[in-house]
Order: C-alpha cells, then structure tokens, then sequence
C-alpha cells in the first residue's frame, strides 16, 4: 500500500507568544505559519485539516470577525487550498476525506469547496461548533461550517482507516473534540500530526502549557497521550503551529513516503 503525505501551508496567523506559551512572552509580536496535510494512499485523497477560510484573502476582518483582534491572517491567493493542490494535480472533486483535528477558523476554513469529501470529525466537537459558549465562539466560523452540502462523518473515540496506516484518536481539551492523527509512512518514521494538541516544541518538550485551552487539564493529558503513542510507535511529533518546526518540513509538491 502506498502512502505519501504532502505538506502545505495556508498563510500566517499573526498574534503573540503568550497565546502559543502560558504567561510567556505577553505581547511579544509572533507569527505562525498554518499547515494542512495531504495524504495519497493508493490513488485515495486525503486532506488532514484544510487550512483558513478563503475569505480571509480579501477581508479577513469581515471573514474572521472579533477574532483578529487575536489572531490575524495573512494569506494570499497562492495560499487558498483548492489552489495550491492543483498545482499537484489535484481538484477538489478528488478529495475522498477530510480528517479535522478540529473545527476552528485556521484548520477547517475551506471544508465546503471540497464536494465529494467525506468529513471526519469528532462527534462532540460538530457539537460544539454549532453551540459553543462565548469563550471559544469567535473561533468557528458560522459560513465556513454550516454549508448545508458538507458530508460530515461525526465518530466518537478512537478510528483506523486504511488498515492502519491512518489512526485517529482524541486529544480533547484545546476544544472539546479535538483529535490527533498517526499517518503510518513506508520508508521513513511514522508522524503524528497534533493539530493545536501541541502548539509549539516548548508545549511538548519543556512542558510549558498552551496559551490558550477550554480545559488545561485535558489540554495535559493530551500532550501526555501523543508522547505516549510517539514513543510506543517511534513515530516523529509534529508540531501544530511552530514556526521553528515548520522550517524543517518540505513543502508540496515534496512528498514523504
């Protein structure tokens, strides 16, 4: 069974560092960059997360909301998902799934324009998204989520998918349904994509919380959950949001296998 896994990157997020790292850096101007992943097993697409809403090329303010106020997009039309996949070829009708660490702005901004998707998510966070309590309601995007076409595959726990060589499992406590996914590579370490479970390499490796989480004490046993799995799978951690992290990564059309 063949397996490639593409990186790409939708833009910027520009905020500050005590948003990423609890109580460091207040202030502090930080960029991140926000990725999203494409997984080709066997000729089947899979997209894990789909990167900011389009809308936020032209008027992120009016796209986004209050929330820029915190986090500000940068992205131009390069970085659209649907555009920077065909320059590998790939239309949106190709698409078989999207896999959503979660439904936030930043990595479930371009759901709709994928048709044929089949969108897998934890069930509690399609909960959330649609009747979240004000702390974290600027953070999903209304008309990004609620286009009535959209084929959500709600689960609940753990998922394999293609005999293991994708493994979904819940990493709550960022949001209420927040997942993390294994992709099971041929040739090179497995990797464990960790959405915002794990912000930055100082979240895991200094043990210092993330800035910002509906419930911290999820938000630490899911940190502990993926070093767990990294460590019994010898599986690489990458890192939902490092900027540091992300230079190391190569880009589309580069793919790992």
């Amino acid at each position: 069974m063949s397996v490639k896994l593409y990186v790409f990157n939708s833009g910027i997020l520009k905020s500050t560092k005590d948003k990423f790292l609890y109580n460091i850096g207040l202030g502090e101007p930080f960029e991140v960059p926000v990725p999203y992943y494409l997984v080709d097993i066997d000729g089947v697409k899979i997209l894990i997360d789909s990167g900011m809403s389009t809308g936020c090329v032209k008027d992120p303010r009016g796209t986004w909301g209050d929330v820029v106020d915190v986090y500000y997009p940068v992205m131009n039309e390069a970085d659209v998902p649907i555009v920077a996949l065909s320059k590998i070829g790939v239309k949106p009708e190709d698409v078989s799934y999207i896999i959503h660490t979660h439904l936030h702005l930043d990595h479930a901004g371009s759901t709709q324009f994928f048709p044929e998707a089949k969108v897998v998510v934890q069930l509690n966070e399609l909960r959330y998204s649609y009747f979240s309590d004000p702390l974290m309601k600027a953070a999903y995007i209304e008309k990004d989520l609620k286009e009535r076409d959209i084929k959500w595959e709600p689960i609940v726990g753990v998922k394999s998918m293609f005999n293991g060589k994708i493994l979904i499992f819940p990493t709550m406590g960022h949001t209420p349904g927040h997942q993390s996914v294994l992709v099971r590579l041929e040739k090179r370490k497995s990797v464990i994509i960790t959405g915002d479970a794990i912000y930055l390499r100082d979240n895991f490796e200094k043990k210092i919380p993330s800035g910002f989480a509906l419930n911290f004490a999820d938000a630490a046993y899911a940190v502990e959950t993926i070093g767990n799995i990294a460590k019994e799978e010898n599986a690489e951690i990458w890192f939902g949001h490092d900027p540091e992290f992300f230079k190391t990564l190569k880009l589309a059309p580069f793919y790992y296998e």
